[in-house]
């Protein structure tokens, strides 16, 4: 009997880190899809005809659909289950991005933007709650970082890929993109099981439809306003770093892509193999709280770097508390709110994409009046982010899902 029962826990262990990898791709894939199209869209939309100014309204068009359009998919996850969602979203985003490779007209490039936003929304919810499903508390810091860490990995690759390949022809990433996600595809239906049971995902749509009715009055919705803070202040940055170094250092392209390339592997780090103890050891709203203090030190730093050892320093310490606050502010949502998984990590995901699309606006016209503007509005910020946190959300740091008070 014994020899049974450890053969079950060893099949089920082998199953769930089986699912675990197929994810991790999952996730590397869309952001290597993200990513892919930041050395070459530039070029792409000008040999349609576009410009700067189209090239800004083309990649809000992204963050909008996913603001619009996550909470839909999360839902529809605690309803019918996870598997179905994220081959849906997969499935789609495969198709669209072989789309991208064949369009010849600008109107085309941003309907298939539009619907590759739309359909891609569907495989972050789905895929972090899946993890929440398949690990313990203990465990889902480390699990929803090492999804973190896949992401960050696609954003190390993509650019990358999409530089190399992109000397073939600007459709040729694309391609090789939109290929990559199919070939997966049978892979993840044959080998990702469902986590719900029938049961399960009559309980957790009930859940689910309760917290959709009721958003602000919410006790996660100060997570949801965190996520919107986060992406807000790295959506500033990303907006406005590059202009930044090269008017300190005289960054040219190489120093830039070498900058960033540093700085995503410090995520992966971070998030991939460090998230897991340090939140055994601390909590993870000690670890929030620890990483606004980072990014605020991070983002005040930035003001007096003048060269490449500098501006790494500064980037790596907002670098890693970004990277602290991400998987440790999912992990939260899915502990407080044990049912509707789905719905939960669907809207902190709007919430986020609310923050991308408003901040690349705000940092560039702060950016206009000085440079150091988006820095210190960032700063202000997390500083006042973490007072808050400080003084009035002490139930988070407390037992999760409801226990205790």
């Amino acid at each position: 009997m014994t020899s049974q029962v450890s053969s079950g826990r060893a099949i089920k262990v082998q199953n769930n880190l089986r699912s675990i990898a197929i994810l991790f791709f999952i996730l590397f894939l869309v952001m290597v899809g993200f990513g892919i199209i930041i050395p070459i869209m530039p070029f792409f939309l000008v040999e349609l005809g576009g410009n700067a100014s189209i090239l800004g309204l083309f990649m809000a068009t992204y963050s909008l659909m996913h603001f619009l359009l996550a909470p839909f998919w999360g839902r529809l996850s605690d309803r019918i289950g996870r598997r179905p969602v994220i081959l849906i979203g997969l499935s789609g985003y495969g198709i669209t991005f072989v789309l991208f490779g064949l369009v010849s007209e600008l109107w085309m490039l941003f309907a298939v933007r539009i619907l590759s936003g739309a359909i891609s929304s569907a495989t972050l919810p789905a895929a972090m709650a899946y993890v929440a499903d398949t690990t313990s508390e203990d465990e889902r810091s480390q699990g929803i970082g090492l999804m973190s860490a896949a992401m960050g990995l696609g954003l190390i690759f993509g650019p990358a890929l999409g530089g190399g390949l992109g000397q073939q022809g600007l459709s040729m990433p694309f391609f090789i993109a939109g290929g990559l996600a199919l070939v997966t595809w049978p892979f993840a239906y044959r080998y990702l099981p469902e986590t719900l049971s029938r049961t399960g995902i009559n309980a957790v749509a009930d859940a689910s439809a309760a917290l959709s009715s009721r958003v602000i009055a919410s006790p996660l919705f100060p997570l949801f306003a965190l996520a919107l803070i986060l992406n807000f202040s790295a959506a500033m940055f990303e907006a406005t770093f590059v202009l930044f170094a090269a008017h300190r250092a005289a960054f040219g392209p190489k120093e830039i892509g070498l900058l960033f390339t540093i700085l995503g592997a410090i995520g992966v780090i971070v998030q991939g193999s460090l998230i897991g103890r340090l939140v055994k050891r601390f909590g993870d709203m000690s670890l929030i709280k620890a990483g606004l203090l980072l990014s605020a030190a991070g983002l005040s730093l930035i003001l007096f770097a003048f060269d490449m050892v500098s501006l790494l320093l500064a980037a790596a310490i907002y670098n890693i508390g970004v990277s602290l606050i991400g998987p440790s502010s999912s992990t939260l949502a899915t502990q407080y709110n044990d049912q509707g998984q789905g719905t939960s990590l669907g809207l902190m995901q709007s919430f986020g994409s609310l923050g991308r699309i408003i901040g690349p606006v705000v940092g560039g016209g702060l950016y206009e009046l000085s440079i150091f503007s988006p820095y210190l509005l960032g700063t202000a910020i997390m500083i006042l982010t973490y007072l808050v946190i400080r003084l009035h959300l002490h139930e988070f740091a407390i037992s999760p899902a409801g226990e205790g008070s």
